[in-house]
């Protein structure tokens, strides 16, 4: 025993297990507190006969923690007030998540790149296990364009991909640069969109070769998709104003 425990490989990884039981335990008194303050605030309204704390307020969270994961995200990026973020994810420069988008990496990282955008209603989901044999992570390239309805599950979508409304992609599956699914494709598990094809179908099958035009206008698109999501952006406050409403609840109600 005292040989298998002085191996650095064993200790390291025993001290890791170690480390990960005391974060989470953390986390866990974290929400406790959390939990009792928020108790001991509305035994105090009670007392006080306020009674504001019963209104009903949307208490959706468009990044959610998964005990020691977080969503990291640059500044210059756009998530719908609806969408939601979950866990292991990240995106960077000027993507866009739109509004009831999902990406959630709760069981392998989830990536995106810069000036990519999530449309409308689209899932992005992580992989315990990839059947290609290759890691289990979801990545998204830079000036990437999925667009409304999609799911994407384990996959890879290189650089300046296209992937038309209500597309699936498998575990493993990989769009290569400039490649393009058609609306309504399913690309299975281990599935390859090559670079410069546009595939389409169930299951997706080679349909023709993007002409130079086409090549040209995917970074445009993805352009124009960025702009619209910095008109969005601007009409929400970078934090919650839900404080204010409660003020005027309180006032409304003081004048009854």
């Amino acid at each position: 025993c005292l040989q298998i425990f002085s191996c650095p490989q064993v200790c390291a990884a025993h001290y890791g297990c170690r480390l990960g039981a005391m974060k989470r335990v953390l986390v866990g008194v974290g929400k406790a507190l959390r939990d009792t303050g928020q108790a001991v605030e509305r035994m105090g309204m009670r007392a006080q006969d306020n009674w504001i704390f019963q209104e009903k307020i949307c208490r959706h969270r468009a990044l959610m923690n998964l005990f020691d994961q977080r969503p990291k995200l640059r500044p210059s990026v756009f998530v719908a007030p609806n969408a939601s973020l979950i866990g292991n994810v990240s995106v960077m420069d000027e993507s866009s998540i739109w509004y009831g988008a999902v990406v959630r990496g709760d069981q392998s990282p989830v990536d995106i790149g810069g000036k990519s955008s999530i449309g409308d209603r689209s899932v992005v989901l992580s992989a315990s296990v990839n059947p290609t044999g290759f890691a289990a992570k979801t990545s998204i390239g830079d000036w990437v364009t999925v667009g409304q309805g999609c799911v994407l599950r384990g996959c890879t979508v290189d650089n300046f991909a296209v992937v038309g409304d209500g597309c699936v992609i498998g575990e493993g599956a990989l769009v290569e640069t400039h490649g393009m699914l058609e609306a309504g494709s399913v690309l299975p598990a281990g599935g390859l969109v090559p670079r410069g094809e546009v595939h389409g179908g169930n299951p997706a099958a080679f349909v023709r070769k993007l002409e130079k035009d086409e090549i040209a206008a995917i970074e445009k698109k993805a352009e124009d998709v960025s702009m619209s999501a910095k008109k969005h952006a601007d009409e929400f406050l970078a934090y919650s104003n839900t404080y204010q409403l409660r003020e005027q609840l309180g006032t409304a109600a003081g004048k009854i």
